[in-house]
């Protein structure tokens, strides 16, 4: 049976299910539970100090949660924000002076309220002596959950790459079948534009499906173009089409020309105006209206009108699933699709790469 890029990308592993999910919280309850009962006997001598002993499992508990929990939330943002195969050292020296200041300051609290609320003498040897003790066991625990991390993310990057190969050979294959004879098509082309040069609309005509077909040739092996030409390719689509079905469809660019030098995946708004064509009526009673424009200086929007056809075309299987890998590959974010509005919406995040 043949599988689909969006059935590869859907076997990728999400790192946190609703099951894996309460284990963690019934593991760190238990871990934080054990750890804080044993810590009242070792820590500050607490038991030979007669101190009361649930006042000082209550410090010990708030302690250990504190940088259990607090160890884990450092974690998760620095590899939010710091991707491990891109930016390692970052990645590492944030969570280290992270982890470092915060497991000091917890640390430090720990010690105010022993000497100050149980009473408890510590000389400045033993306070080094927790703060290196806390310190040492935070990072062992954090280099497993770094660890796990990392190999989840390792295949992730593997999985995606492999889904990113299938959709760019069955893109490719799907554009070779429909280039026939690229060069025999361009000088015919030539031939027509010159038969046709005393009418103005006719000539307009043939350029762009000329223009597109060249446009087609030199970027299948980029995986990215300016939002520029991609633009320039976008609106002569609109023209040979907006031929054929008059004022039954209206399309709107509303780009700035200061978000020309930012990147897009190849033929993504061909693909998504094509798409807008295909799964919508068009006809005089029910005009397809679509735009495209810049939303919050990071997304270029493809939006359009929804009036379902019931008869659909028959669909390449190259469409937004492609888009969605390819993005995915590119950039690692995923492209958004919904309904807003009564419209159906697509964004493509923007990005700035070297072509």
């Amino acid at each position: 049976m043949k599988t689909s890029p969006k059935d590869t990308i859907d076997c990728i592993p999400v790192i946190e299910q609703p099951q894996n999910h309460w284990r963690e919280i019934i593991i760190r309850v238990v871990g934080i539970t054990l750890i804080s009962a044993v810590s009242v006997f070792l820590d500050f001598g607490y038991a030979q100090g007669g101190a009361s002993l649930m006042k000082a499992f209550i410090i010990s508990f708030i302690r250990t949660a504190l940088i259990w929990n607090g160890s884990m939330i450092l974690i998760q943002y620095a590899l939010r924000r710091y991707p491990v195969f891109k930016e390692t050292t970052k990645l590492i020296v944030f969570q280290v002076v992270s982890l470092s200041v915060f497991v000091l300051l917890v640390e430090l609290g720990e010690i105010y309220a022993a000497e100050y609320f149980l009473k408890v003498s510590i000389s400045q040897s033993e306070k080094t002596a927790l703060i290196v003790g806390s310190l040492i066991i935070t990072f062992m625990i954090s280099s497993i959950y770094a660890s796990v991390a990392f190999f989840i993310q390792w295949k992730e990057n593997l999985l995606r790459t492999q889904a990113l190969e299938k959709a760019n050979l069955e893109a490719r294959y799907d554009t070779l079948r429909n280039q026939v004879n690229p060069h025999f098509l361009f000088n015919s082309l030539n031939t027509l534009l010159m038969l046709v040069d005393d009418n103005p609309v006719a000539a307009r005509y043939v350029e762009s499906i000329s223009e597109i077909m060249r446009y087609m040739l030199q970027s299948r092996d980029k995986d990215a173009v300016l939002l520029r030409d991609e633009l320039k390719i976008a609106r002569d689509y609109v023209f040979i089409q907006q031929s054929r079905f008059g004022d039954k469809l209206n399309v709107e660019f509303d780009v700035p020309e200061k978000f020309y030098h930012y990147a897009i995946a190849p033929l993504a708004l061909q693909m998504l105006l094509e798409n807008a064509l295909k799964h919508n009526v068009v006809s005089k009673e029910d005009p397809l209206f679509v735009k495209v424009y810049v939303r919050e200086n990071s997304f270029v929007v493809v939006e359009n009108t929804v009036k379902t056809k019931i008869d659909k075309d028959a669909s390449t299987g190259v469409g937004l699933d492609n888009i969605r890998n390819r993005y995915l590959h590119l950039t690692g974010k995923n492209i958004v699709v919904k309904f807003e509005n009564d419209k159906f919406v697509v964004m493509l995040p923007l990005f700035e790469k070297a072509i």
